[in-house]
């Protein structure tokens, strides 16, 4: 490969660092790790971090794994184990043997993240869900949704790649992930560029990696868009299949087999499972939901499994929290969301009415609810403490009681006790300043 496009190894140990030590994941320290292995990938493409805009884009989570001195054997026999936990999942579910909770055969939440041990979960939509979000990512689907809806849809796959055939070609990752390349993909295995599968074995471990091959550009598709949306249209269970699929579609990018294992698993489901009961239009609609319009391909959140699962120190919550309290039409408090930080209660708003549109659904009770009155307690959906006060309390006032308590919001309400509004700490100090310019 051509050494100046691969990150030099001290820049990814400093950023791999960097991300342990700035960020919390709604996970194990263990699975955290792979995640930001993988994350890496990316960061080194972009110049972000320790990177420092230089864009290593030949960079492989192969070399992240060799400079950081782990074992890829290990880690990749890791990365397998959390797949298979949900493949063990549905292969119980079709046998008859469903179980109420996202845990594996040691009562160990899927992916680590607690919550999934709580959740009370019917079996069998998880399986439509992953169903759903399995096919969602397939080229076939994108396509058949986009002449459906009349919209442009990006997508593409993972290949096996031969990166000596790569260079020869005068490729490079960043070229076969954002070229587009549908009319050359059979040119491509003919070349040798991406190996056949009765090859893998012939070739070198190091000579191979499993790269993006774009199909065709255009906008792709929100993760966080399809889990809401699933949400919404069908019930959380359907989501959190959703969920799964998608995490499914992260790990397996550093595995020991070089195959599409979310798609898999869901035309799994549709031949060995007869209850499945989900057509392929509403595969497409889903696909159709979850579709980022161009004009909005610089907002749209789309969360890897690292964003969604990174938790939100000033709320003490993540963007997977956040999807699941909007689904239970339980209050949430706005939190940017994604790479690109996207303001959570802009986001529902903007899937709220992209799923009326085609299902005239009632509106799901959001933060609204909260700022016009709601008479529930806020420490019952709050991790941080909040403060309560009158409405008649002078600003100066609130602020030295949240200063004092270390809250970080405060709930008003009036003398029968009603909440008439919820502020945070930022948004108050920035009233004070204000009232004070006027002054």
């Amino acid at each position: 490969m051509i050494n100046n496009k691969v990150a030099p190894s001290e820049l990814i140990r400093r950023d791999f660092q960097h991300l342990k030590e700035s960020e919390d994941l709604d996970t194990t320290d263990e699975i955290a790790e792979l995640l930001f292995i993988q994350s890496l990938e990316g960061r080194s493409h972009n110049g972000a971090g320790a990177f420092q805009k230089s864009f290593y884009v030949n960079t492989t989570i192969d070399d992240i794994v060799r400079a950081l001195k782990f074992d890829a054997n290990k880690v990749k026999t890791r990365r397998q184990m959390l797949i298979d936990d949900i493949v063990g999942f549905v292969e119980d579910t079709i046998k008859g043997k469903p179980r109420t909770r996202l845990i594996n055969g040691r009562g160990e939440p899927f992916i680590g993240v607690p919550d999934l041990k709580e959740i009370e979960v019917n079996a069998q939509d998880v399986l439509r869900g992953i169903y759903m979000g399995g096919l969602r990512d397939d080229p076939g689907p994108r396509a058949a949704a986009e002449e459906k809806y009349g919209i442009t849809i990006g997508y593409g796959k993972c290949y096996p790649v031969n990166i000596d055939v790569m260079d020869k070609m005068n490729f490079d990752g960043e070229l076969l992930a954002h070229r587009e390349h549908a009319g050359s993909i059979e040119a491509f295995k003919r070349a040798g560029l991406i190996i056949a599968e009765a090859d893998l074995n012939k070739l070198a471990p190091d000579k191979i990696r499993y790269l993006y091959i774009r199909h065709k550009i255009g906008p792709g598709q929100s993760d966080d868009g399809a889990l809401v949306a699933a949400g919404m249209v069908y019930n959380k269970s359907v989501a959190l299949g959703i969920f799964l699929a998608d995490a499914i579609d992260t790990l397996e990018k550093y595995v020991h087999l070089y195959k599409d294992q979310d798609d898999d698993l869901g035309y799994y489901i549709s031949k060995n499972w007869p209850g499945l009961n989900v057509s392929m239009d509403e595969v497409l609609e889903m696909t159709y939901m979850a579709a980022v319009p161009e004009e909005l391909d610089d907002i749209m959140p789309d969360s890897s499994l690292r964003y969604f699962l990174s938790i939100d120190k000033q709320i003490g919550q993540c963007a997977f929290q956040s999807h699941l309290n909007f689904i239970d039409k339980k209050p949430y408090f706005p939190m940017f969301i994604s790479f690109n930080r996207t303001l959570s209660s802009e986001f529902y708003t903007y899937i709220r009415n992209r799923v009326n549109s085609l299902k005239n659904l009632q509106a799901v009770v959001t933060s609204d609810t909260v700022i016009k009155g709601l008479e529930m307690p806020v420490n019952s959906f709050l991790k941080r403490p909040a403060i309560v006060v009158k409405s008649g309390v002078p600003l100066k006032d609130a602020l030295e009681k949240m200063k004092a308590a270390g809250a970080e919001f405060l709930v008003i309400q009036d003398e029968c006790n009603v909440v008439q509004g919820v502020i945070s700490l930022h948004d108050l100090i920035k009233l004070m300043m204000e009232n004070g310019k006027h002054e």
